[in-house]
C-alpha cells in the first residue's frame, strides 16, 4: 500500500527531536538559557508531531489492510499491479481479431480497443474483450500458464500461445493482429479443430512398447535408466501438443499427407528411450516420403515451440537412425 504523504514529517520529527535535545544540552552548558528554552519547546513540539502522526499512520494502515484483505483475490492482484506502476504505465492497444462471418462464410477483421499494462497477455486481453465488449468472440483456453497448449493462435503473423505472449512485447504501432492457426481446420473465430492433429499423434503409437504387455501390471521391479539414458529422450518429452509446430511447418501447409513435426519428434522420443522395445519397426513406420523424408528442414517448427522441444532436430536424428539401420542391413 502507498506510503502516506505525512511520512516525511514523521521521519523528520523522529530524527530532529534527539538533535534538538542535544543542542539544548550544549546551550544550557554554555549558559544560553533562552536558546535552551526555545530548543526544548521545539523538541516537545516534535514529540507531539511524532506521536500524532505515528498513531494516525498505524490506524490508517490497519484500516487499509482490512479493506485490502476483504477484496477478492483478483482485485488484490490488480491493485498490486497498479501500485508497481504507480497507477501509470497503461496504454490503449488496438486489437484486430480475425472473425468468421457465418452469413458469408468468410473471414473478416474486427477491431477492438483495450487498456493494457506491462503484465497484460494477449489471452487476458482477448478475455477482457469477450467479457466487456463482445461476448460472441470464440477463444479456447484452459490453464493460462503455458501447460495445456489450448490457446494457440497466430499473433502478428507468428504461431504463439496467447497466455505466454505479452501485449507490449508484440505491439507494433499500438496494434496487435490475432488470427486462428492456419494449419488446422477452422471451427469458429480463433478456435480450430484438432482431430486431425491427434490422429497424426496417435498414428505413431506414442508410448513405450514392451514385448511382455503383462509386466505393466505384474512387474517385479521398475525399469532403471541412467541419467545418460534419460537425457537422450527427455528434451523431446516436453511436448504439450499445442500444434504450433504444425501451423508453422511449410510442408504441412502444402502437403496435408505429411505426418508433421510433432508426431515425428515423438517417434524419436520413444525410439531413443531405452525402455522401448519396438526398435527398428518404429523407424520403418515413418520411413516414407510423407514421413521422415518429407521434412525439408525449414526449422520453423522449432522456432515457434514454446517448450524448446526442437522437432526439426529430432527429425534429423531420426533420419540418421534410419541410415544406420540401412547400413546394418547391408553389412548383414
Amino acid at each position: 500500500m502507498r506510503a502516506s504523504r505525512f511520512m516525511i514529517l514523521l521521519y523528520a520529527s523522529l530524527i530532529g527531536v534527539p538533535i534538538l535535545l542535544y543542542l539544548r544540552m550544549i546551550s544550557t552548558f554554555y549558559g544560553m538559557y533562552l536558546v535552551s528554552t526555545v530548543l526544548l519547546a521545539l523538541a516537545s513540539l516534535g514529540l507531539v508531531i511524532f506521536g500524532v502522526i505515528g498513531f494516525a499512520e498505524v490506524y490508517i494502515h490497519k484500516r487499509h489492510v482490512g479493506e485490502y484483505m476483504a477484496m477478492p483475490l483478483r482485485m488484490q492482484i490488480e491493485q498490486r499491479g497498479n501500485e508497481r506502476t504507480g497507477g501509470r504505465g497503461t496504454k490503449m492497444v488496438d486489437f484486430v481479431v480475425s472473425r468468421f462471418d457465418n452469413e458469408n462464410k468468410t473471414m473478416r477483421n474486427e477491431a477492438y480497443k483495450i487498456e493494457a499494462d506491462k503484465n497484460t497477455t494477449v489471452l487476458s486481453a482477448l478475455l477482457d474483450i469477450r467479457s466487456k465488449q463482445d461476448q460472441t468472440l470464440a477463444v479456447r483456453y484452459s490453464c493460462r500458464m503455458g501447460i495445456c497448449g489450448s490457446c494457440g493462435m497466430v499473433i502478428n503473423g507468428k504461431p504463439s500461445l496467447a497466455c505466454e505472449t505479452n501485449v507490449f512485447d508484440k505491439m507494433a504501432d499500438h496494434e496487435i493482429t490475432v488470427e486462428p492457426m492456419y494449419g488446422h481446420p477452422l471451427l469458429k473465430d480463433l478456435v480450430t479443430d484438432f482431430d486431425d492433429f491427434f490422429e497424426r499423434h496417435m498414428s505413431i503409437d506414442p508410448g513405450r512398447y514392451r514385448h511382455d504387455r503383462r509386466e505393466k501390471y505384474s512387474g517385479k521391479e521398475p525399469f532403471k535408466l541412467s541419467r545418460e539414458d534419460i537425457d537422450k529422450f527427455l528434451p523431446y518429452s516436453y511436448c504439450i501438443m499445442c500444434g504450433l509446430c504444425l501451423d508453422a511447418c511449410p510442408v504441412v501447409n502444402s502437403n496435408p499427407e505429411f505426418i508433421g513435426p510433432q508426431a515425428l519428434s515423438q517417434v524419436y522420443r520413444y525410439h531413443a528411450d531405452k525402455a522401448d522395445q519396438k526398435g527398428a519397426k518404429r523407424l520403418l513406420e515413418v520411413d516414407t516420403l510423407d514421413g521422415v523424408w518429407g521434412c525439408e528442414f525449414a526449422g520453423a517448427c522449432s522456432k515457434v515451440c514454446p517448450k524448446g522441444v526442437d522437432p526439426a532436430g529430432a527429425i534429423q536424428l531420426l533420419k540418421g537412425e534410419l541410415m544406420k539401420d540401412i547400413a546394418k542391413k547391408e553389412e548383414g
